[in-house]
């Protein structure tokens, strides 16, 4: 029979194997298979099979050491994210004025709907409510307004129960970490020095997990075509600028 923790256990030893010294990257990579695992389970899938496709989509022991040697280089702006994420530091200069508002929104969502966490639902609310408007356009221009956005996270996490803690200590859950993490990602590929709104919102389609993932997919959002519309409105942006 399949034991899921002796699983996840020999996984660890064969990454620490490959080089990887133990510690909290490798603690957070585990969250993040344990977090794939539980949605896949959710989905249908069988305990063996949702582990084995979440290694798969983690990546191999060397492709994951090759990646840990980028983190490592940049370990103090990861040290400030992780501040951020949990509310404890002040807004990162890597990320634009409208990134850090975009973010700040979606804090101030989380008690709003009577949640204790800050979720990727309340990322993709915070940008829908950015001043600069390019989330809520592109979406706009995709058939779906804010407010059907809004009604249909509503519709899938249903009533929360009041927040204990005040915004400003509400954690980020790991798929909101990781679609930010993503975000820094989306900049550095696009060869661009901050992250954006933009960057969030590709950040948030590109892991297209949790529930902002669902909620688009339910309101039939083409990611592909979303992804096209938002670096179409960066490259405007910089022709302008």
């Amino acid at each position: 029979m399949f034991e899921l923790e002796k699983a996840i256990a020999e996984w660890r030893q064969q990454i620490i194997a490959s080089g990887l010294k133990k510690g909290e990257a490798l603690d957070e990579l585990e969250d993040h298979l344990r977090d794939d695992i539980q949605q896949q389970i959710q989905e249908g899938l069988t305990t063996q099979r949702a582990f084995e496709s979440a290694v798969e989509r983690i990546g191999g022991a060397q492709a994951l050491k090759t990646e840990f040697a980028k983190i490592s280089r940049r370990t103090g702006f990861l040290g400030m994210l992780k501040g951020f994420l949990m509310g404890t530091r002040a807004p990162l200069t890597a990320f634009t004025a409208d990134a850090q508002q975009s973010l700040q929104l979606a804090r101030a969502e989380a008690p709003r709907l009577n949640h204790d966490f800050i979720g990727t639902e309340h990322v993709l609310l915070g940008l829908l409510n950015s001043q600069s408007g390019v989330v809520s356009n592109v979406m706009r221009r995709l058939g779906v307004e804010s407010n059907v956005v809004r009604t249909e996270i509503e519709k899938v996490i249903g009533p929360g129960v009041p927040a204990k803690r005040v915004a400003a200590e509400i954690p980020y859950t790991p798929r909101a970490t990781r679609a930010l993490s993503l975000a820094v990602k989306e900049a550095e590929m696009l060869q661009q020095r901050q992250v954006n709104s933009e960057h969030i919102f590709l950040g948030l389609i590109r892991g297209n997990e949790g529930v902002a993932g669902i909620v688009l997919r339910n309101l039939g959002v083409d990611i592909n075509r979303a992804r096209e519309e938002i670096v179409k409105e960066m490259n405007l942006r910089k022709g302008a600028g």
